[in-house]
């Protein structure tokens, strides 16, 4: 059995998932809307806008958030409609059941930014040690100077809870209160 290789340029790779998408959008195909817009950052960003307005409610919480964690975060577009996202899923769907109960959460956040702007970045996590995970990582690639940040949120201004990495991420927008720097 002879194995064919096609090697497509990232332009003709862009092209086909563009076209893809566009009949998807046409066709309100939103699963597959979904699926493809996240294979790459240029559709993600131009796709998500032009495409917004027209997303039935579930889908302007799922899509954003799952941008947002395939490599949004360096996308303000992206950012724009993640902090606009809790309001079209309800807090069952958002965080797992034994938070929804809490007074508060204690969160983490390994960041640059400095301690009065920490409360509008939007991945936090649960874990410690996943935030001394991320500053030890930025301190190894000698990225700017990192800090650790510790806070609370309330669970209702919680965007969404995902551990799919193993990160046990929050995402939030500046609903985290009591922001303190923790030595490393």
């Amino acid at each position: 059995m002879v194995e064919y290789k096609i090697l497509l340029t990232e332009e003709e790779r862009f092209n086909l998932v563009a076209e893809e998408y566009f009949e998807a959008v046409e066709y309100e195909d939103w699963e597959k809307v979904a699926s493809l817009i996240k294979l790459n950052p240029d559709i993600m960003a131009e796709g998500l806008e032009l495409v917004y307005r027209r997303l039935p409610d579930q889908y302007k919480y799922s899509i954003p958030t799952s941008c947002y964690t395939h490599n949004g975060d360096r996308m303000p577009i992206v950012r724009k409609y993640v902090r606009q996202a809790r309001k079209y899923a309800p807090i069952e769907e958002r965080i797992p059941a034994e938070m929804i109960g809490l007074p508060e959460i204690e969160i983490y956040r390994a960041g640059a930014e400095p301690l009065d702007k920490a409360a509008y970045r939007i991945s936090w996590t649960t874990s410690l040690d996943v935030a001394k995970w991320f500053h030890d990582q930025a301190v190894a690639r000698l990225q700017p100077q990192r800090h650790i940040y510790k806070g609370v949120i309330k669970p209702e201004k919680i965007i969404w809870y995902t551990d799919d990495r193993q990160e046990k991420e929050v995402m939030q927008y500046n609903g985290v209160r009591n922001v303190v720097e923790l030595e490393r």
